[in-house]
């Protein structure tokens, strides 16, 4: 899987663009609203895209001098530009500047297409990373989504595998999430992280980062849901786009909101864990959850059913609970409240605290499940795509879609 970038000065435009791209294949796609000059203080953050689409009404607006010096320090990126004009003198100049396609607007979906799986194999040749996003959610408060996300987490990055996975906290209430696996302060938080986004490279979001272990990061959430309103946007997709493709799985835990920011990781998310309890108000409100995320565009087949704080006494509402949202339960973690409250008492993972209980023993099966289905996805692509380039080495080198 690529990851593209794509500017334009025209936001509607970026949302043009990205619907096309999403209808071309399985791309992660970040937008930001700006020129090419707008990246030129980000330092080595243009390191986590494969591809970078410059939309621009002329040559310049397109500055040809940015994308050039950006060509030179990015090498394997791919630029690809947008604009009315493509006249001889437009493509000489965008060639020599280091663009690879250039596209006439309005977009031809073919075309562009065409060009986002030219990059798509050069990106499997550089060795892209394929991120997996999974995202945790609930419709009533007390359900244990914050834990789950944690100590999942935690489960993933401590398999044989050895998977790098970030922890993103995005509860808007009062987010704790790094409190459930780990004792010490975060340095710091997502609002703070994403006031400072002009700063963002790999130095700086490493060092606003908790390492819990050398391969489990968390970045904190605000704790505060008057700063948590604070988050742009626009800020907190610059810093997933430049973010994941560090990592082998990024996990959200959204708690209860779904807005604007919830919505965001939802739209970047392989899966959605819909946490719940076999109880019947949970019924209720998990069917009215179910509709939202259906009618929001999320399908079916991403959601997974996760019934906590399970009990023999709770069969009869899990029988109407799986009913009611036709699933199954995808992974049921039993009550033991002593466990639970032990390991968040010290701030550890229970897998730490109680390795021999339900709850750790649960959760470790949900994070091996994780994995092989992710491991399962990659060698499925990795078949189709080494199929598609066996096609492609058959034809011509690419050129400029135009020429």
């Amino acid at each position: 899987m690529i990851n593209i970038l794509a500017l334009s000065e025209d936001s509607a435009r970026l949302a043009q663009i990205a619907h096309l791209s999403g209808e071309c294949g399985d791309y992660r796609f970040t937008r930001a609203t700006g020129g090419p000059s707008l990246l030129g203080e980000r330092g080595d953050s243009l390191d986590a895209f494969d591809v970078l689409i410059v939309d621009a009404a002329s040559l310049k607006d397109a500055e040809l001098p940015v994308v050039e010096r950006l060509h030179r320090a990015h090498g394997r990126l791919t630029c690809i530009l947008l604009i009315p004009d493509a006249s001889p003198d437009t493509l000489i100049a965008a060639m020599r500047a280091g663009f690879r396609d250039v596209l006439n607007w309005p977009l031809d979906p073919r075309q562009l297409g065409d060009a986002l799986q030219r990059a798509q194999s050069r990106g499997l040749q550089s060795g892209t990373r394929d991120t997996q996003v999974l995202s945790f959610v609930s419709c009533k408060g007390g359900a244990g989504t914050s834990f789950i996300a944690a100590n999942v987490a935690h489960a993933i990055a401590s398999l044989p595998q050895k998977k790098r996975v970030l922890l993103i906290d995005l509860n808007q209430q009062f987010a704790d999430a790094a409190f459930l696996v780990s004792d010490e302060t975060p340095p710091s938080t997502l609002p703070q992280v994403c006031a400072q986004i002009e700063r963002m490279d790999a130095a700086f979001f490493d060092t606003s980062l908790m390492h819990v272990t050398e391969n489990f990061h968390i970045l904190a959430g605000a704790g505060d849901p008057v700063k948590a309103a604070e988050i742009k946007e626009d800020r907190l997709e610059w810093m997933l786009g430049v973010a994941a493709p560090h990592y082998d799985f990024v996990l959200f835990d959204l708690g209860q909101t779904l807005n604007q920011l919830s919505m965001l990781a939802l739209d970047r998310s392989d899966q959605i864990h819909v946490v719940l309890q076999a109880s019947m108000p949970h019924v209720r409100a998990g069917r009215r959850l179910q509709e939202i995320l259906c009618s929001l565009g999320y399908a079916q087949e991403q959601m997974r059913l996760v019934l906590n704080r399970y009990t023999r006494h709770g069969e009869r509402a899990r029988t109407a609970l799986e009913s009611v949202l036709g699933m199954h339960a995808y992974q049921v973690i039993p009550e033991d409240a002593e466990a639970v409250t032990e390991a968040m008492n010290q701030g550890l993972p229970v897998s730490k605290t109680a390795r021999s209980s339900g709850v750790a023993r649960s959760l470790q099966t949900l994070a091996e499940n994780i994995v092989s289905r992710a491991t399962t996805s990659e060698r499925k692509r990795a078949k189709s795509d080494s199929l598609f380039a066996r096609l492609l080495g058959r034809q011509a080198a690419p050129k400029l879609e135009t020429l």
